[in-house]
C-alpha cells in the first residue's frame, strides 16, 4: 500500500472539516495536528480567513481556486519572509486544501440534495498488492505470497519478490543467449503491483492489468505488451528504444522517460499521458510526439493531443483518484476495478453526470460512497459485491 504524503492527509482532514463531512475519528486527528505546533493553528486560521473561503454557498457556486490560492499565498509569503513561520510542506497543505475544496471533496450541483445513508449489505475491501506471475513454461506463481522470495528463471535470470514488488536480475556468469523468453504478470481486479524489468525500468501496474515482457532484453528494441493501465519509469538506452505495445491498438516508443498508459480492452480509447521526457505514440500508419503535460488519446482510428496536468493521471500510484470532469460512469468503473465490485445502473441517465474532485484510493468503500452521495443526486445500495445506483428524485 502506498503511504500518502503528510500534507495530503492533513489537507484532506481540513477540507472535510470545512465541508462539514468530517468523521469523529478524523476530527481527532485534525485536532492533534493543530496542537502539534502553533504554526499549524495559524495556518488553519489563515485558510479560514481567506476571502470567499466559506461553505455557505459552496453548492451555489464553485470556489475561484486560482484567486483564493493567490490571496493566501500572498499572505503566507509576507509572513514567511519576516519570520519564516511557514515551511514548504505547510504551504503545500494550504494549496491542497484550496484545491480539494475548490474542485470539491464532493461536487456541488446548484443545491444540496437530500441524502440517504449508504446501505451496505457486505463489507467491500479496498485493493492491495496482488499479482500472478506466469513463466515462459506456463507455471503460475502467486506473487503476494511473501514466502516466495527468489524465483529461478531461464537464461541465468532470477526474479526477486517480496509480496509488493518483483525485480528481474541476471545471475553472475549467466549465458549471453539472445533467445527471448517471455513472462507475464497479471494483476486482478482489486490489485496493484510493482515490477522492475531486467534493464531496471520501473512499471507500476494498476488493477485489472497485464504485462508481457522478456525475462532479459535482447540487443534490439525493448518490446513489452500491456493490457490495462501502468505507469512507466523507463531506463534510458539510446541503442535500444523501449516500446510499449498497448492492447493491440497502438504503441509508445521512448528512450528514457516517465508516462502513464491506459489501455483497457473494454475501453474504446487508449490514453498516453507524458510526465517527463518525450515519447512517440503511433499505430503503424500515423503517430504523434508528446511533450511533458501532454496527452494523446487514440480513439476511432485517430489521435487527439491535449494539454493536461500529467500528475493527476498518474496519481493512482500515489494513492489518489484525481477526477477532473469525469462522468459518474467513469468514476464507478475505476472504483469497480479497485474494489472488485460490479455496478448496476437503475437509472442509466445518471452515468452522464460529470464531476471534479479527489478521492483517497485507500479510503473505506462506504466512506467513498457516502461522499459521492453528499455530492450528487444519486443513492448507492450495496448487495453482496454489486453496487446499485439510483437517481434521487426531487
Amino acid at each position: 500500500m502506498v503511504e500518502c504524503p503528510k500534507d495530503y492527509k492533513i489537507s484532506r482532514l481540513i477540507a472535510k472539516k470545512l465541508m462539514g463531512v468530517i468523521l469523529p475519528e478524523d476530527e481527532e486527528k485534525l485536532n492533534a495536528w493543530l496542537e502539534e505546533d502553533a504554526r499549524n493553528k495559524d495556518l488553519y486560521r489563515r485558510i479560514l480567513e481567506v476571502e470567499n473561503f466559506s461553505t455557505r454557498d459552496m453548492y451555489a457556486k464553485r470556489l475561484d481556486v486560482e484567486h483564493t490560492w493567490d490571496a493566501l499565498k500572498e499572505q503566507l509569503a509576507g509572513q514567511r519572509k519576516r519570520r519564516s513561520l511557514f515551511s514548504s510542506w505547510q504551504i503545500g497543505v494550504a494549496a491542497s486544501v484550496i484545491l480539494l475544496v475548490g474542485i470539491g471533496l464532493y461536487w456541488g450541483f446548484n443545491k444540496k440534495p437530500k441524502v440517504k445513508q449508504v446501505e451496505v449489505a457486505a463489507h467491500v475491501e479496498m485493493g492491495g498488492a496482488k499479482a500472478i506471475l506466469v513463466t515462459s513454461r506456463g507455471d503460475e506463481i502467486v506473487l503476494q505470497d511473501s514466502s516466495v522470495q527468489l524465483i529461478t528463471l531461464g537464461g541465468g535470470m532470477v526474479a526477486k519478490n517480496d509480496g509488493v514488488q518483483v525485480s528481474y536480475k541476471e545471475n553472475e556468469g549467466a549465458g549471453k543467449e539472445d533467445v527471448l523468453e517471455y513472462n507475464t504478470i497479471r494483476v486482478p481486479r482489486g490489485g496493484e503491483y510493482k515490477l522492475f524489468l531486467s534493464d531496471n525500468t520501473e512499471v507500476f501496474l494498476n488493477s485489472d492489468s497485464e504485462i508481457r515482457f522478456p525475462v532479459k532484453f535482447g540487443k534490439g528494441k525493448r518490446d513489452v505488451f500491456l493490457r490495462g493501465e501502468a505507469f512507466f519509469v523507463v531506463t534510458k538506452d539510446a541503442s535500444r528504444p523501449f516500446v510499449v505495445n498497448a492492447n493491440d491498438k497502438m504503441s509508445v516508443e521512448v528512450l528514457g522517460t516517465q508516462f502513464n498508459l491506459q489501455a483497457y480492452p473494454d475501453d474504446a480509447f487508449v490514453e498516453t499521458t507524458l510526465n517527463e521526457g518525450a515519447v512517440r505514440v503511433f499505430n503503424g500508419k500515423q503517430g504523434v510526439r508528446l511533450r511533458p503535460d501532454e496527452q494523446a488519446v487514440y480513439d476511432e482510428g485517430k489521435f487527439t493531443v491535449r494539454k493536461v496536468d500529467a500528475s493527476s493521471y498518474s496519481a493512482w500510484k500515489e494513492g489518489r483518484f484525481m477526477l477532473l470532469n469525469h462522468s459518474l460512469e467513469n468514476i464507478m468503473t475505476r472504483l469497480a476495478r479497485w474494489y472488485n465490485i460490479d455496478i448496476f445502473w437503475e437509472n442509466p441517465e445518471v452515468k452522464e453526470y460529470h464531476f471534479s474532485g479527489e478521492l483517497a484510493r485507500y479510503e473505506d468503500f462506504t466512506e467513498i460512497l457516502r461522499m459521492l452521495e453528499l455530492a450528487t443526486r444519486v443513492h448507492f445500495e450495496v448487495k453482496d459485491r454489486t453496487v446499485f445506483v439510483r437517481k434521487i428524485e426531487e
